[in-house]
């Protein structure tokens, strides 16, 4: 049996979200053999000494795996490679407290398709994964009741968004988050849905998190008309972020800001800017359905030619909420128990809230 499990060529370096550790990384695999495998396990420990083992399978497996070039974007595929064909395990570790494992072992149980009498066990090789790395910045705006839409978590969009260039994979939104902002009703805007201006976050001033230098700047692209699934112009690499701003904050590290208003970027390449000054204002630019901030961090000055980091904020409220519905229609934003955090990522679907000048 010829299963090759190639690991991603991204940071590993833990986010810290919901008061724990989270680590995300990707395993490329390929069945070079002559009969279908199915990967029955995975199963990862620390051999640093530190209390940790998970194994993951069945359900929690199909929920992780994704053939190459899936036809979809719905999770849940049987973890099975025919002859010479790809897939990628999306592997996302929840460790029991704020210290992720420096070092983790694992290996893949491997069985061919109807020989469960030929199950094989395979060590793979260990990964070491960084005690630090992860960006600590400041609020991108100012307020409450920001949802953190396709933030950190194995199946947010983000994560599973696998960009080949150069001859290499890559998940330059691995961290990512899109930030939309709640009514008092539980929804994101007011009014006529198909106008930007409806929208509680339209408009907002997009501040630095970090002191930096502007490497890009794109500005010029239309805005969308929200949910008409209707896009101003063609989507290419250039324009899938519209109008954006990228931040060199030092340490090998980048930051995002996609989606802003045309006409609204304050900035140059070239620009030394300071935390908390005035970028831009958040629109509905580039491949975007409504108004949001996208922001992401990475290892290099792209929103593409990159792999995502971490971000975690200097200060934050997280609150629990739930909100009522008439059918699928928000009625009510329920708002309890905040409580503030420092150092830490909103996890998906989150709420948060940025004290102003943190």
């Amino acid at each position: 049996m010829l299963i090759a499990a190639r690991p991603s060529t991204g940071p590993l370096i833990p986010v810290i979200g919901n008061g724990r550790a989270h680590l995300a990384y990707e395993l490329y695999l390929t069945n070079y053999g002559k009969k279908p495998a199915r990967v029955v396990s995975l199963n990862a420990r620390s051999v640093d000494g530190a209390a940790f083992a998970t194994t993951i399978e069945r359900d929690a497996l199909k929920s992780a795996f994704t053939p190459a070039a899936p036809p979809s974007r719905i999770t849940g595929y049987d973890p099975l490679l025919p002859p010479g064909a790809s897939g990628v395990l999306y592997v996302f570790l929840d460790f029991p407290g704020t210290k992720a494992s420096r070092r983790l072992a694992s290996s893949m149980v491997v069985e061919p398709e109807g020989e469960p009498q030929n199950v094989q066990r395979i060590v793979l090789d260990d990964l070491t994964v960084q005690s630090s790395g992860a960006a600590l910045i400041n609020e991108p705006f100012a307020g409450d009741r920001w949802l953190a839409v396709n933030g950190p978590s194995n199946t947010s969009l983000h994560r599973r968004a696998v960009i080949i260039l150069n001859g290499s994979p890559r998940i330059p939104e691995r961290y990512a988050i899109d930030f939309i902002k709640l009514g008092d009703d539980g929804s994101s805007y007011s009014g006529d849905e198909h106008k930007n201006a409806s929208y509680h976050a339209y408009n907002t001033p997009i501040l630095a998190v970090a002191d930096g230098t502007v490497v890009a700047a794109v500005d010029g692209f239309h805005e969308n008309a929200p949910h008409t699934n209707k896009i101003a112009v063609p989507l290419t690499l250039t324009s899938l972020p519209g109008n954006n701003v990228i931040e060199n904050i030092d340490g090998g590290l980048y930051v995002g800001y996609a989606h802003l208003i045309p006409g609204s970027l304050t900035v140059k390449p070239g620009h030394h800017v300071h935390r908390g000054q005035v970028l831009g204002r958040l629109g509905n630019s580039g491949n975007s359905t409504e108004p949001h901030l996208h922001i992401q961090v990475c290892n290099g000055p792209s929103f593409m030619v990159c792999e995502g980091v971490p971000m975690e904020f200097t200060r934050m409220r997280r609150a629990t909420y739930r909100i009522d519905k008439q059918g699928d229609t928000p009625i009510k934003l329920h708002v309890t128990d905040q409580q503030t955090v420092d150092g830490q990522e909103p996890m998906e679907d989150e709420l948060v809230s940025f004290p102003a000048g943190n």
